[in-house]
């Protein structure tokens, strides 16, 4: 079990040095990566804004954040949950596997973000 906490530790430290360094690019250079579907359709995907709404957070603008992707929070609440019930499942039964508690939450997740693709897409958001 300890050498499993010892794995989930590193695991998050590298994660959080990953996001670090990807939020000091976005400071440094103003920019983002580039979404490859946009490029190629020219449409926006579901996560289209991310990086820009991530740059605005790096400044404290949380309405301007917003506006990039509206549904980045929830996208943000998905991936936590997804994340604690993953490392719960590894810390109990020593297999890393993506684990989502409920599955209906999931499926709803899914369906939401179907939905804000398409609208966004149609609308112009």
């Amino acid at each position: 079990m300890k050498q499993r906490i010892l794995k989930v530790c590193f695991f998050y430290a590298i994660l959080v040095l990953c996001a670090v360094g990807y939020c000091l690019v976005i400071k440094l250079f103003h920019n983002g990566l580039q979404c490859p579907f946009h490029w190629l359709t020219g449409l926006n995907c579901p996560g289209c804004g991310n990086s820009r709404a991530l740059y605005a957070l790096t400044h404290l603008h949380f309405a301007e954040a917003l506006r990039y992707n509206y549904l980045m929070p929830f996208e943000a609440a998905f991936a936590l949950y997804a994340a604690v019930c993953t490392t719960e499942n590894y810390l109990r039964t020593g297999v890393y596997k993506l684990t989502i508690r409920h599955e209906w939450i999931g499926l709803v997740f899914v369906v939401i973000l179907m939905v804000w693709w398409i609208v966004r897409n149609i609308l112009g958001v």
